[in-house]
């Protein structure tokens, strides 16, 4: 069983013999019974022709008057020597009157033989044979009879009979050379059926080898198999269908990376879960706003890896009713995250994506909506207090106040301050916005740091001298700086700065500037002694309009834009504004600048 299994060639041989054994098999007995009936056939006419001469010589004796036995069985007796075969008389009653194969004294003790086949055809005028087993010679005999007739009158039957020992002997001489030529067919097909399977099982082999590459991957090989038959046609099936298979592979990989990149690359996060729920795949964004590995999540539950009932709830009615659904959760796992939710049911085949989950990080947009809507709050603040004061001395005056030169005079100052507060409000805030469009132009240059200071210092000395606080500067101490920038944005950092910390600052008090180098860049600390501010507020105080002491702030002029506005052009030179403060004992604001 191995011989076979193991070998498609020897399992095709082997067909093959024994299909030719087969049809040599049942040409072999079918030549042998052929044959052996057209002896039997021939031995029958030969016997009966044998019969009907020898039988001229019985009726002889039994024309003669009374039949005499001893004549009768020396008769047969010597006919059987020339004739080879045993002769039997037998009378019109069936009786045995004569047999050369049984002595005198046994004849009246045989079986009456009328009731045999061939004796019964002969008694009726007609010859005839037959075959069967002798028990009294044990074996297989032939018998032919013919009537023995006296004039019109049958008078008896004349029997031959022949053992086919003889006549299978001839048979068995002649079946002998039949079967040695079967068996040296047999062999020669059986040699020519190995040979045959040998050239067909080598070719197999090439073709499972290639099939086994085609499995590994390895598309680019081809199969040559020059045979002109059906092999050949389908190594050259196998060849088109490895180069389609190569294109469809290639077409898979390009749509795949083109898919993994616009997945990879996305802003929004994106997952795909089955219709059980469970995660098939997480892109990095993804892993990056629920703070997830993608390792570690695939495979996983929903719910098990993102601990958010509204979104699991999402998930399941999106691909329960195929639908979309869409909705907003906060995340405040990880710094109040606001997070815009979309799941779409796409499948419900099991195991296949049924659902997928867009996820956009909108906490940005959303704090800039609530920055838009206090900006616009604080603009309209800040319009309406010196408007509806201008407004409340114009009704004022003409109510007749405008009588009074005294009181008008004072009106009008305090108008103008208004005035001049609102257009500082105005300038500032177009300062503002060009600088956040990108249409300030910062045209940078070389510059001498400590001048720039000392120009700063001596525009702001009045306040300083108003306030009594005192300018400390290291600036002329330290070798010169010089720094790219941009003289009118420059000078607008300084002063912006430098006025918060006289304003700010207590009376009496102090303002230290100190500048040093830190690598590239230059580095301008400006120190006061004031009242500082809050840590809460530190991370706003850059906001505009944002103020810690907004009374004060109002009262002293303050619009709320310098240090929203110093920040935007300190980054718009490719520095950094940073403020450290601790509460009511000062602040140090420091910025950068690229040095020259």
């Amino acid at each position: 069983m191995e011989f076979i299994r193991k070998s498609f060639g020897r399992k095709l041989a082997l067909a093959y013999g024994l299909l030719f054994a087969l049809v040599f098999a049942a040409v072999y007995f079918y030549s042998v019974g052929a044959v052996e009936k057209r002896a039997l056939a021939q031995l029958e006419e030969s016997m009966t022709h044998q019969a009907f001469l020898a039988a001229h010589a019985f009726v002889y004796e039994l024309a003669g008057g009374p039949v005499n036995p001893l004549r009768l069985e020396k008769l047969a007796r010597e006919m059987e020597k020339s004739i080879k075969a045993r002769l039997t008389v037998i009378g019109p009653d069936g009786g045995v009157l004569a047999d050369s194969g049984v002595s005198d004294d046994r004849i009246a003790q045989m079986d009456n033989h009328g009731h045999r086949p061939e004796i019964e055809l002969a008694l009726t005028g007609k010859a005839g044979a037959s075959v069967r087993y002798s028990k009294t010679l044990r074996t297989k005999m032939l018998y032919v009879a013919v009537p023995l007739r006296k004039e019109t009158q049958v008078a008896g039957a004349l029997r031959l009979a022949l053992p086919l020992t003889t006549a299978q002997e001839i048979l068995h001489s002649m079946a002998r050379p039949l079967a040695a030529g079967l068996a040296a067919g047999l062999l020669l097909v059986t040699v020519l059926s190995f040979a045959l399977s040998r050239s067909v099982s080598g070719r197999v082999k090439r073709l499972t080898a290639a099939v086994q590459r085609y499995a590994d991957g390895h598309l680019g090989r081809k199969i040559y198999l020059r045979s002109n038959d059906e092999l050949e046609t389908l190594a050259k099936a196998m060849n088109q269908m490895a180069a389609t298979l190569r294109e469809r592979i290639r077409e898979i990989d390009s749509e795949r990376a083109k898919f993994s990149a616009v997945l990879n690359n996305m802003a929004e996060g994106m997952m795909a879960v089955d219709d059980h729920g469970t995660i098939l795949m997480v892109n990095p964004s993804a892993e990056k706003i629920f703070g997830i590995r993608r390792d570690s999540s695939c495979g996983r539950g929903l719910l098990e890896v993102i601990r958010h009932k509204k979104l699991g709830d999402a998930a399941a009615q999106a691909v329960r009713e195929q639908s979309l659904v869409a909705f907003e959760m906060e995340w405040p796992q990880f710094q109040d995250k606001v997070l815009q939710v979309q799941a779409l049911g796409i499948s419900k085949t099991p195991g296949a994506v049924a659902g997928m989950i867009v996820v956009s990080d909108i906490t940005e947009i959303r704090k800039l909506e609530n920055l838009r809507r206090e900006f616009v709050a604080n603009v309209s603040h800040e319009l309406r207090t010196p408007l509806t004061s201008i407004l409340g001395f114009i009704e004022t005056l003409r109510d007749g106040a405008a009588s009074d030169p005294e009181r008008t005079k004072g009106f009008l100052a305090i108008m103008e301050e208004d005035a001049q507060r609102l257009k500082k409000l105005v300038e500032d805030l177009l300062e503002l916005s060009r600088i956040e469009g990108n249409k300030a132009a910062v045209k940078s240059e070389a510059l001498a740091l400590t001048e720039q200071i000392e120009a700063a210092a001596a525009v702001l000395r009045p306040c300083f001298e108003a306030k009594k606080v005192r300018l400390e500067s290291d600036a002329a101490k330290r070798e010169p700086i010089r720094v790219l920038a941009d003289p009118g944005a420059l000078r607008q950092i300084l002063m912006n700065l430098l006025e918060n910390a006289v304003k700010f600052n207590k009376e009496e008090g102090r303002v230290s500037v100190r500048v040093r180098k830190a690598g590239a860049l230059a580095e301008v600390s400006i120190e006061d002694t004031g009242c500082g501010i809050p840590e809460a507020d530190i991370p706003r105080i850059f906001e505009r309009f944002f103020r810690v002491d907004k009374a004060r702030s109002r009262e002293l002029g303050g619009t709320g834009l310098g240090l929203s506005i110093a920040k935007h052009l300190v980054e718009a030179h490719g520095g950094t504004l940073t403020c450290q403060s601790v509460l009511d004992k000062g602040s140090t604001f420091t910025f950068t600048l690229p040095l020259a």
